[in-house]
């Protein structure tokens, strides 16, 4: 090859790898995510935006939702609305979904987390391709079945927590009967730092455990995480899916 082919080779092979490093600069997963005024659903949209992602942030009233980055827009949605969750979604890679919510005179099937979790359903059911719908479950539902769940948790009907817990069992079970790309990421039993203006506070070392059946727990049998270790979890299944169709818990 004569001095200017090997000049002309040269220059688009460095205009090839400069294409490819922008390709790889300007590539991120568009991220929807539910609940982010929450601490949970705001730790995610921190963690996926510094990383590079566009984000969504959902909530009825999207003035909460103040987050100063030029990939993030905050949207008014309902979860339990179909219309709105499928306008909302559209064209995302991830659909993240962070509420809690009790129902009508505490119906576990009335539940902001069991409602969201059949709306996703019906939006993506017979579709060739849909996004990838992560919810973050409850510590309870590790236990399986109602009964199991009402066995080693006291709640009994007329408690506060008992259409939330059972809700999300069954947003579990939602999904499991169901042939959507779905994942339920379900927190330890405790998580740290969840009161972000007490101590501990959300710390982030982006490391922890994964299990899918039982919880994670360390050397003392502890089960538990730093809700910004959490939140990396979410955020790591969302860009790199290792759990399609399962439920997994997290821990140290």
């Amino acid at each position: 090859m004569n001095r200017i082919g090997q000049v002309l080779c040269r220059g688009s092979l460095v205009l090839l790898l400069v294409a490819g490093m922008g390709s790889a600069l300007a590539r991120g997963e568009r991220i929807v995510v539910y609940g982010a005024t929450g601490a949970i659903g705001g730790l995610i949209a921190q963690e996926a935006l510094s990383r590079g992602d566009t984000v969504v942030g959902v909530a009825r009233d999207p003035t909460k939702l103040q987050i100063d980055n030029p990939n993030y827009t905050a949207v008014a949605g309902d979860v339990t609305n179909l219309d709105s969750f499928k306008r909302i979604t559209r064209g995302a890679d991830a659909v993240i979904i962070s509420v809690l919510g009790d129902g009508k005179d505490n119906a576990p099937e009335d539940s902001v987390e069991a409602q969201a979790a059949k709306i996703a359903v019906q939006a993506y059911t017979g579709l060739p391709r849909s996004p990838h719908v992560i919810q973050i479950g409850g510590a309870p539902t590790m236990y399986e079945t109602r009964e199991a769940v009402l066995a080693h948790v006291h709640v009994p009907p007329g408690s506060l927590m008992y259409g939330t817990i059972l809700g999300h069992l069954l947003a579990l079970q939602t999904y499991r009967a169901s042939h959507i790309r779905w994942t339920v990421l379900t927190p330890p039993q405790n998580i740290q730092g969840w009161k972000l203006h007490e101590p501990p506070h959300p710390h982030r070392t982006g490391k922890y455990r994964v299990s899918t059946t039982g919880f994670v727990r360390d050397a003392q049998g502890k089960s538990a995480i730093n809700i910004a270790d959490l939140a990396v979890a979410a955020v790591d299944e969302a860009e790199h899916p290792r759990f399609i169709r399962k439920r997994f818990t997290v821990g140290y």
